[in-house]
């Protein structure tokens, strides 16, 4: 499926921006845009990809989720040293809370 953009206007005081669908002809993409927008007027409609495997936009969902694999990885190896740092970064809020309202 390809990869449209266009830019369009919605409100008439508003200003002119870009958008995206995903279809798999001119036509359908054009019916897309003002399904899910409603513009006042249309402009620039042009196919930007047309590549049938994953698209570089979610290729940072991959490099994203590895870094939360390793996020929970090291807190669940370092598990008495995470406690103890949140431990204490709660009890510092608590000790902060009640000087900012004595």
């Amino acid at each position: 499926m390809a990869t449209w953009t266009a830019n369009i206007k919605t409100t008439p005081t508003g200003s002119i921006y870009p958008v995206k669908v995903h279809a798999d002809a001119c036509s359908t993409a054009r019916e897309e845009i003002e399904r899910l927008y409603d513009p006042i007027f249309m402009t620039n409609l042009r196919k930007i990809s047309s590549s049938l495997s994953s698209s570089s936009d979610s290729s940072g969902v991959g490099a994203n989720s590895i870094l939360w694999l390793i996020g929970i990885f090291i807190v669940m190896v370092f598990w008495p040293v995470t406690l103890t740092i949140i431990a204490i970064w709660v009890i510092y809020k608590i000790a902060q809370f009640f000087q900012d309202n004595a």
